[in-house]
């Protein structure tokens, strides 16, 4: 048995294909984002064979199970629930001091929950979503969405604990 053997039966997202087998790299634009649970470690350790959500013939290649090396994969702690978006708030950034802040801002607005004048960053129609838990999110605007200040917004997922 090997250390990552307690990963077995987990819950995993696919991150990246940086060092996954050429085989699985192959299919990268189609496996990255999907989530499974790890069923087996393959090549002493090196890599997790990875069963995907879903039935086989909506898999790329119609296969359920891929081989992912584990630096690859996002493994979900038992203890700490992933990260979720906070609905309706997307990000946008400004500068203080030449770094960059993150900022809650509501749909079609440029102006962060804190007052802050922000760029938000629109990519092909959709914007990347404002997470309260980041190193540079503004301790405003973090405050703000976790009170549930603005009307009709959920308010953000609990921070996570620390380690």
């Amino acid at each position: 048995m090997t250390a990552f053997s307690s990963r077995i039966g987990r819950r995993a997202e696919i991150t990246g294909m940086l060092h996954s087998p050429a085989s699985t790299q192959a299919w990268a634009s189609c496996l990255i984002g999907r989530h499974g649970t790890v069923t087996a470690e393959l090549r002493n350790g090196i890599l997790a064979l990875l069963a995907l959500d879903g039935a086989a013939h909506e898999m790329p290649g119609n296969m359920k199970r891929w081989a992912v090396h584990w630096d690859d994969l996002l493994i979900q702690d038992d203890e700490t629930p992933p990260l979720q978006p906070c609905v309706g708030y997307r990000l946008g950034l400004s500068d203080r001091q030449g770094k960059a802040v993150q900022h809650a801002v509501r749909t079609e607005h440029e102006i962060g929950l804190c007052g802050a004048a922000v760029r938000p960053l629109p990519t092909l129609g959709w914007s990347l979503p404002f997470l309260p838990t980041t190193t540079r999110a503004c301790p405003a605007c973090v405050r703000l969405v976790e009170s549930g200040a603005e009307e009709g917004m959920a308010p953000a997922a609990p921070p996570l604990p620390s380690r």
